[in-house]
């Protein structure tokens, strides 16, 4: 693989999708959930040891998602109720995704063009507006990023038998769980690039 093609393909993915995305960052928030997690949501308007201790021990809108909840903590102590921050944290995390998705379709397939195709597909599909364009669906592109990292570090440890990455891996599925309950897939996801990779 030569490097410019990877820049290129990285840096085309990147304009694309923001480009695509950008008139998200003119939303407000929404009446949906944007209330319960963000807008009336006392607990992170604070950043303390108590509230730190209720975000963990809490579930919100029935879901367990404290590292997301943590995540509106800190924009709202530096930020406020600034809708423009929160739709921004949504897409820089969408745009670190499909670079890591990139990373990944590549250690799969060995090939740039072939994933190129599949990271600009999901890039800018139409599943994706939700997670991006919707502040309280910041829990599907936090628990991404980290779900797409496990599946890189655990990639890394079948090809070079170190310790390390396993455990880089299982602390990264941990994050990705406490970012959205959907993580539980991992393992399955994990079975499965075994069987690809005829193990």
């Amino acid at each position: 693989m030569k490097i410019n093609e990877t820049v290129s393909a990285c840096g085309l993915i990147l304009i694309v999708t923001f480009v695509a995305f950008i008139p998200s960052l003119n939303n407000g928030f929404t009446n949906w959930d944007d209330d319960e997690h963000v807008t009336e949501n006392l607990t992170i308007r604070k950043l303390s040891w108590e509230n730190l201790s209720k975000i963990f021990t809490s579930y919100y809108v029935g879901a367990y998602i404290p590292l997301t909840i943590f995540s509106y903590s800190l924009e709202f102590n530096f930020f406020k109720l600034n809708p423009k921050v929160y739709h921004a944290t949504n897409l820089f995390l969408h745009l670190l995704n499909c670079l890591l998705l990139l990373w990944l379709m590549f250690l799969l397939s060995k090939n740039i063009y072939l994933s190129f195709i599949a990271v600009i597909l999901f890039a800018v599909h139409p599943l994706r507006v939700e997670s991006v364009a919707w502040i309280s669906e910041r829990k599907d592109v936090l628990y991404s990023f980290f779900y797409l990292g496990s599946l890189i570090s655990y990639i890394y440890f079948r090809k070079k038998e170190a310790a390390g990455f396993i455990w880089l891996s299982l602390f990264i599925f941990l994050l990705s769980l406490l970012a959205k309950p959907m993580a539980v897939t991992l393992p399955l996801a994990l079975l499965l690039l075994d069987y690809l990779g005829g193990r």
